[in-house]
């Protein structure tokens, strides 16, 4: 399979050595700073069977008309996208196979499996989801973090609505009984790390998942554009990819 990737920072250099490593061809990094092999593919005869998103969410509409004008599978890494953009996904899903996935890691996606089975049993405890990353990242929480939060909020009594999500914590108040609180952390060169804290008065149950380098992100997304290879058009997760569905 010929792979192009668009990006051209870290992660997108760790993504075209494990595609190259997969033993698939590397089609060459599309970056409109002009940091990559190519500014944007309009116009330009480049062959590829399948694009691999690292670059930013504002390049959202550059990476799906790539993708549905060569009729080749997208994997978007990327997150931070609006509302809006998550739409145009979904929609553009209609005519390719895609995954949005807010983290590649074969490790995080089981971690969401694991917070979802303790949240049913857990329900009684106080849960918060702490996040750190390097001093670089933009978004705050991470994907990964309002990803926990949703498998927890769906896995709780009426799928969480009576819960207020609290973002930081600063004041005079104590914690209200439905609260789940959100925290991240930015610092150095933190590559990743996702705990979900259940906490009661006499014990505390912690789930957490620390990256140690970016090559898992990066595996996981060549793991990921393999599985969309050759299946139908539609919107497809990172649960798909590691047959938890089945």
């Amino acid at each position: 399979m010929k792979i192009i990737v668009y990006g051209a920072g870290v992660m997108a250099q760790y993504v075209k050595e494990s595609v190259i490593n997969s033993g698939n061809e590397f089609a060459g990094l599309v970056d409109p700073l002009g940091n990559g092999d190519f500014e944007n593919l309009k116009g330009k005869d480049v062959g590829f069977d399948a694009i691999i998103d690292f670059s930013h969410f504002s390049l959202l509409e550059d990476v799906l008309e790539a993708g549905i004008d060569k009729k080749v599978p997208v994997l978007i890494a990327t997150t931070g996208h609006s509302e809006e953009q998550l739409a145009k996904i979904q929609e553009a899903s209609k005519q390719i196979p895609i995954i949005k996935a807010t983290n590649t890691s074969v490790g995080v996606n089981i971690v969401n499996e694991i917070v979802a089975f303790a949240t049913k049993l857990l329900k009684d405890f106080d849960i918060e989801i702490i996040e750190k990353h390097h001093n670089r990242k933009i978004d705050a929480p991470s994907g990964t973090a309002n990803t926990l939060l949703e498998v927890v909020k769906e896995n709780l009594d009426n799928d969480g609505k009576d819960y207020r999500t609290i973002y930081g914590r600063e004041g005079h108040s104590k914690r209200a009984e439905k609260e789940i609180g959100v925290h991240a952390i930015r610092g150095g060169n933190i590559v990743g790390e996702h705990t979900v804290i259940y906490a009661k008065n006499d014990e505390i149950i912690e789930i957490k998942h620390e990256a140690l380098s970016r090559k898992m992100f990066s595996d996981g997304a060549v793991k990921a554009i393999e599985f969309l290879s050759g299946k139908n058009a539609g919107k497809y997760t990172m649960r798909d990819v590691l047959g938890i569905n089945k």
